[in-house]
């Protein structure tokens, strides 16, 4: 009789820094007794969360500093459409963090200092 044990779920969190910025990703990963891994990309994909925080800059804004280390699709508002080729998917957006508090004006207009510090985040409608 071939049993297989099954070891729970590990969900990892990975962080990339560079230049006062981080990138985080969270990623499901999942093993078997024969110390295999398997990454179901369709779970990876619905389990992670993604999201770019960096320090602000006197006189600075949130947006161009965000372009400096990322590869930003924005529109001419100044809505931001995908970060590092990360579009929202079905029902989300990029969301606009100011020292743990959504933003009230948009990244475009909003002058940082260099005490603050700007996240974004995918966020569910």
């Amino acid at each position: 009789m071939n049993t297989k044990k099954i070891i729970p779920s590990v969900v990892l969190s990975i962080f990339l820094l560079g230049a006062g910025c981080s990138f985080t990703q969270t990623v499901k990963v999942s093993t078997n007794s024969q110390g295999d891994s398997n990454v179901n990309a369709a779970n990876a994909k619905a389990n992670q969360a993604q999201g770019v925080r960096y320090a602000g800059e006197d006189g600075k804004n949130a947006l161009e500093l965000l372009q400096a280390e990322h590869q930003v699709d924005v529109s001419d508002q100044g809505f931001v459409n995908a970060i590092d080729s990360r579009p929202p998917g079905d029902r989300e957006y990029w969301a606009f963090y100011v020292n743990g508090k959504l933003a009230d004006v948009g990244a475009k207009e909003y002058q940082t200092k260099s005490r603050d510090t700007i996240e974004w985040k995918l966020e569910k409608f």
